[in-house]
Order: structure tokens, then sequence, then C-alpha cells
């Protein structure tokens, strides 16, 4: 059976520099969200500010291979993602999912380091 089934509330999303600056976090130390996955292979995934001013999301299909899953993006609010295939390296550890890999964008020498509990 598939260990990331169902949901899983935000506990971190983070930015981690290879260079060995202190982690960002682009919506907030305190972001709140979600993501979902159906036994059908779809994902969603929201994460919005503590005070809502700003919501990234998208949805699309998942795959899993050797602790890795990778997201296939076919909606999302930053339609420069849509057709993206990211990979994230799978972290399980009781109801703690972390998802890590590289960043959305090529070059920036950071990874991201996505940290769920189990909703």
């Amino acid at each position: 059976m598939n260990a990331l089934l169902g949901g899983w509330r935000l506990e971190s999303w983070s930015y981690l520099y290879e260079d060995g600056r202190p982690p960002e976090f682009p919506m907030g130390a305190d972001a709140k969200g979600y993501i979902l996955y159906t036994p059908q292979g779809q994902v969603s995934a929201t994460i919005m500010r503590a005070d809502a001013s700003e919501c990234f999301a998208y949805a699309g299909r998942y795959e899993l291979a050797d602790g890795t899953v990778f997201h296939t993006i076919e909606i999302s609010t930053n339609k420069a993602l849509v057709g993206l295939r990211s990979t994230r390296h799978i972290g399980l550890d009781g109801d703690r999912l972390t998802l890590s890999g590289p960043d959305f964008a090529a070059g920036t020498a950071r990874t991201q380091q996505i940290v769920w509990r189990r909703a």
C-alpha cells in the first residue's frame, strides 16, 4: 500500500542553500497548507501565508519510484509550472512526511524541503 495516500498538513516549507546561508521560508515560517494524494494517482497541494495574503497551489498526477515521488503539474497558480515534472525525495518517519528536492527554477543553488504531518 502507498504510505503517501490521504491528507497531510504543512509544518514547514523552506529553501535550503548550498552555500550554507540560513534557510528561507517562501510563505513565512508560519505558513499553512495541505497536500493530498489519492489512490488514483492525483496530487493536490495548497500553501498559503498565515495571514492569507498569498497562496500557492497546484494539482496533477504523481508517480512513485525508488523512494521518490514525481509530481506532474497540470494546473497551478504559477502558470510557469504547468507541465513541469517535479522530483521530491521521500522521508517518512511515523506521521511526518518530508519531501525534498531541486527548486522549481534551475540554477538557484538551493533545494526545497517541505515537511508535512498526517492530517
